[in-house]
């Protein structure tokens, strides 16, 4: 039998074997005991691996049973509905619009009439602006094409046109303002508030909204305004809102991420909102 020659370059030293024991081995016997030895490694090798697997195993197994959920039920309290003698509808609906919002309105409209007409200022007073404002409100209810039918004979609405008469809600509705025309906003200005003719307005509805105690579950969602139409889904109170002029050039995390992070600030935080 021809002896054969094991190429060292490519041959694979086992623990245990010396180079020069390969070198002097040329015999196919000797081939056999390195492959042998060579096997033996492998094995063992593999057997290590699997263990080490299954001790793996073992502990994220361990871990999956000791694992307790956390608890998520509602932290916060909510206080006691109040009684209904106690609050009138005036009185919930002041609570969100705010009585500083009908001063407002009144003195800047006052003002408003005085720059247009130094001579002949509206005088409206803050109970006008109320019955305004409540007319305002009588008329999203009917669907009359035109404001003045609330005062026609055929089609007269007594609950608003024995208020205030046709023409007085008209001068109103002509000097209704929130700010001072005088002061005007730069456009050109990086901080300039496509919103500023009624921020201060904005301003005071949303802070009243922010101390309205929060329930449970929240949800966030857009309303386009004005909104003539119909939906199927219930109704819910407004806790926050921002009031969308546009994209602004800074953000922080992205658009929608920006808006949902800055009406959620004064959700209480570690009370399990969900």
């Amino acid at each position: 039998m021809t002896a054969k020659r094991l190429n060292i370059r490519n041959a694979v030293i086992p623990n245990g074997l010396s180079e020069d024991e390969i070198n002097s081995s040329e015999s196919e016997d000797e081939m056999s005991k390195v492959t042998h030895a060579l096997r033996n490694e492998l094995n063992m090798s593999e057997n290590s691996s699997t263990r080490e697997s299954d001790n793996d195993e073992s502990v994220e197994s361990e871990e999956d049973e000791n694992f307790v959920t956390p608890t998520a039920d509602f932290a916060d309290n909510m206080p006691p509905p109040p009684i209904h003698d106690e609050l009138q509808p005036i009185d919930y609906f002041y609570n969100m619009f705010g009585k500083q919002s009908t001063t407002l309105l009144t003195n800047q409209s006052n003002l408003y009439s005085v720059q247009k007409n130094p001579n002949k200022a509206a005088r409206i007073s803050e109970t006008e602006m109320e019955h305004f404002i409540g007319i305002l409100l009588m008329t999203g209810i009917y669907s009359f094409p035109e404001q003045r039918y609330f005062w026609s004979n055929n089609t007269r609405v007594e609950s608003i046109s024995s208020v205030m008469t046709r023409d007085r809600f008209l001068e109103l509705k002509k000097y209704l303002h929130v700010t001072d025309n005088s002061i005007q906003q730069n456009r050109t200005d990086a901080n300039f508030d496509r919103a500023h003719k009624v921020r201060p307005l904005l301003n005071i509805i949303k802070e009243n909204f922010r101390t309205i105690p929060k329930e449970e579950k929240l949800s966030v969602d857009e309303q386009i305004i004005p909104f003539k139409g119909r939906t199927g889904g219930k109704s819910g109170i407004c806790y926050d809102f921002i009031f969308y002029t546009g994209k602004g050039n800074q953000q922080q995390h992205g658009f929608c991420t920006d808006i949902v992070l800055n009406v959620c600030e004064t959700v209480p935080r570690f009370a399990n909102h969900k």
